[in-house]
């Protein structure tokens, strides 16, 4: 079954955790339906053959795709690997992802459409800080846990009921940075650290984490510069630093975005000696800088048997496992699919954030360390590390793994 988007993803579904394309408006319109693959019509259910249903909201056709789409892959290839091995205690996983086109509004109607038609017992994804502010009062009101990837740190510190983050959160993403640069004689030296981001709750909020944290690590924030998601022209941005003399950079962009602030401080003079470090799930093939690393919550490469069953599964469902940004995705599937495990069949929504709040795993080795949810503590992952690209721009190795907050830590 082929893994192309349509062009207009909303109400597309992986009947049993893989992608079916449904043309929402011709096909309603003539009276079509278009039963999951392999299912009956006719069949009665039975406790085993009735699936835990679980929607996905993401921005697969706007502005942030190089991100949640991704994020998407690794979710299916998560749930088509589970199934394929006999599902959750005999129980196949449904996911039903909806495209929120990166509208909050969107998001809203998407949210409604999976939990009071679908019935979906959890929503996952939300890689867009902004839909996830809007999501959450529904997701309160519904008793629906959220597992996002992006959250702003205010829905995380303090945990807010049903918002669970499976991503490095952004104080987590600032600390990580600022202790790689710490051991760079090129960063160290001066001490000024600029910060570049997206003007988005989350980009605001990794900012404002990095000024808190900067001086324990040694660093004076030379300034923080924010640029609109969309934006593609970053030589505003890329002068200010320049004159901002900072020594290193910290950023919370995509990939796409990493290579273009790139290229723009190499047209300003910035020599690309100066380190730059960006946030986890960051997809860049080839690096036009001699000094980068991206944070990394998951390993994508290694001889762990999570390791090689990610692999696997991704190959198997037609994607890239060399992408820290489907990895991100994969570990998020697999994580709801342990909590349905402890759950248990029926499993209702209030039992699955039990289930969630018993969270400790390394998901095999996939992750560095614990990813540990507890009633009071909703950040997920505590272990990262950084995986460190050559001086020629390709990716290399991974530094020493890093412990931010002790399992449990509220």
């Amino acid at each position: 079954m082929s893994k192309a988007l349509p062009l207009r993803a909303r109400g597309f579904a992986a009947g049993w955790g893989r992608s079916a394309r449904v043309a929402v408006g011709a096909m309603l319109g003539a009276g079509i339906f278009l039963a999951a693959c392999g299912s009956s019509t006719h069949a009665t259910p039975t406790a085993s053959s009735t699936p835990y249903v679980i929607g996905e909201i993401d921005d697969l056709t706007a502005g942030l795709t190089f991100l949640d789409v991704p994020w998407h892959q690794g979710l299916v290839a998560a749930v088509d690997g589970v199934n394929a091995r006999g599902g959750v205690g005999g129980r196949k996983i449904k996911l039903i992802s909806l495209d929120s086109a990166g509208s909050a509004t969107t998001a809203v109607t998407d949210f409604h459409q999976l939990v009071s038609v679908d019935h979906a017992i959890a929503v996952v994804g939300l890689g867009d800080s902004i839909v996830d502010a809007a999501v959450l009062p529904l997701a309160t009101s519904a008793h629906v846990p959220l597992i996002a990837v992006a959250p702003p740190s205010s829905e995380i510190f303090p945990p807010v009921p049903y918002m669970y983050e499976y991503s490095p959160s952004t104080t987590a993403e600032a600390d990580v940075q600022l202790a790689y640069l710490q051991t760079l004689p090129a960063a160290a030296h001066s001490g000024r650290v600029a910060v570049f981001g997206y003007d988005t709750p989350q980009g605001q909020g990794f900012g404002a984490a990095v000024a808190a944290d900067a001086a324990k690590f040694g660093f004076k924030v030379a300034g923080d510069f924010l640029v609109a998601p969309t934006a593609t022209d970053y030589s505003t941005q890329a002068a200010q630093i320049a004159g901002s003399h900072a020594t290193a950079i910290v950023s919370a962009v995509a990939g796409p975005s990493v290579v273009t602030l790139m290229k723009d401080l190499k047209a300003v003079g910035v020599p690309a000696a100066t380190p730059i470090t960006a946030f986890a799930g960051v997809a860049v093939p080839s690096a036009p800088w001699s000094s980068f690393a991206v944070v990394s919550d998951y390993r994508t490469t290694g001889s762990e048997s999570g390791v090689v069953t990610y692999r696997h599964d991704v190959k198997a469902a037609g994607y890239d496992p060399s992408s820290p940004t489907v990895v991100e995705g994969y570990a998020g599937g697999l994580l709801v699919s342990q909590a349905l495990g402890r759950c248990g069949s029926p499993c209702s929504s209030a039992a699955l954030v039990k289930a969630l709040n018993s969270t400790n795993t390394n998901l095999s080795g996939l992750a560095f360390g614990p990813v540990a949810w507890s009633a009071k503590f909703h950040a997920g992952p505590t272990v990262f590390s950084l995986l460190i690209y050559t001086a020629q721009g390709q990716p290399g190795s991974y530094a020493k793994p890093v412990t931010v907050y002790p399992p449990g830590a509220s």
